[in-house]
């Protein structure tokens, strides 16, 4: 059972629920703008600032697909049924 700190939580990195949940607020953080870099870039002539987030968002939303996907088969015993989700 080895913990880790998600978030000012501490969270079993065995169980996919608790991870999803944790991952999940921090998700919510960044869409909220709460973690966001500024940089002002200052000359006598311009001044530009730039806004940024560290975060990367295709890889959070994968791993939290593929946590919820094990929460719900530890949880129902059954994978989820991607059949539907499916286009071409």
């Amino acid at each position: 059972m080895a913990m880790v700190t998600i978030n000012g939580a501490e969270v079993d990195q065995d169980d996919p629920c608790a991870l999803f949940q944790a991952l999940y607020s921090v998700k919510l953080k960044i869409l909220a703008g709460e973690q966001v870099s500024q940089i002002s870039i200052q000359s006598p002539v311009t001044r530009d600032q730039v806004v940024f987030s560290a975060a990367n968002m295709s890889a959070l939303n994968e791993e939290l697909n593929r946590l919820a996907a094990a929460c719900q088969q530890k949880t129902t015993g059954r994978r989820p049924n991607r059949r539907w989700s499916l286009r071409y």
